[in-house]
């Protein structure tokens, strides 16, 4: 049977899904404490909206664990209003915070992202396990200092995940530190961003008449 004026969930108005999901009482008071939670305002504009939250820089598993939060929220009105809709159940916000906050964590357990060791106290507030990222072996690398007069530049390029950059680093006869540059390619080669960072050398070293 369809209800198309059902009146289930806060008794105050026509059951939409924006009323529903986003604008019902019962619903802002979840969406307000889980932004309090993840330390941001939650956009209930519209359901793509919600994902808006998700801080445009951060670490995989906190990603991960943004999107988590936003979706068992979703998912735990939904049953709220099921119970309410088909067991005749009282809905308790307090029981739905901590069924989400339960949800959060194991789903943020879960993830295969990987976090910043600066990542730690926000894991802690959903007592979620840190996945941090595995450091490569070191190798020791002797460096030579030129002889006086001279100064000395060490360069790099890289690419990781179809992204480049280089870098380099301008040293005198002392070890002294004189100067770096870095630069953000985008897609390019390795063979381009290396070619690209001797270039870059010369450039900053005739700028500043070394």
């Amino acid at each position: 049977m369809y209800y198309s004026f059902s009146l289930f969930f806060c008794l105050n108005t026509v059951e939409t899904s924006d009323h529903l999901f986003l604008r019902c009482s019962f619903a802002m008071d979840l969406w307000t404490w889980l932004g309090g939670k993840l330390n941001c305002l939650i956009d209930c504009a519209s359901a793509l909206s919600l994902l808006s939250c998700i801080p445009t820089r951060c670490s995989s598993q906190i990603a991960d664990l943004f999107i988590a939060a936003v979706i068992h929220t979703v998912h735990t009105i939904w049953l709220s209003r099921n119970s309410i809709r088909f067991s005749s159940t009282e809905v308790n916000v307090q029981l739905a915070k901590v069924k989400i906050h339960s949800l959060v964590a194991m789903s943020g357990k879960a993830s295969v992202g990987k976090c910043l060791h600066t990542d730690s106290a926000f894991l802690d507030s959903f007592a979620v396990l840190a996945h941090y990222r595995t450091v490569k072996e070191i190798i020791p690398v002797v460096w030579k200092a030129p002889t006086s007069t001279w100064l000395k530049v060490n360069t790099d390029g890289s690419v990781i995940d179809g992204h480049a950059a280089c870098g380099g680093l301008f040293r005198d006869s002392r070890g002294s530190f004189l100067g770096a540059f870095v630069c953000n390619i985008g897609a390019a080669s390795v063979f381009h961003s290396e070619v690209l960072a001797f270039i870059l050398a010369m450039e900053h070293a005739a700028n500043h008449g070394w």
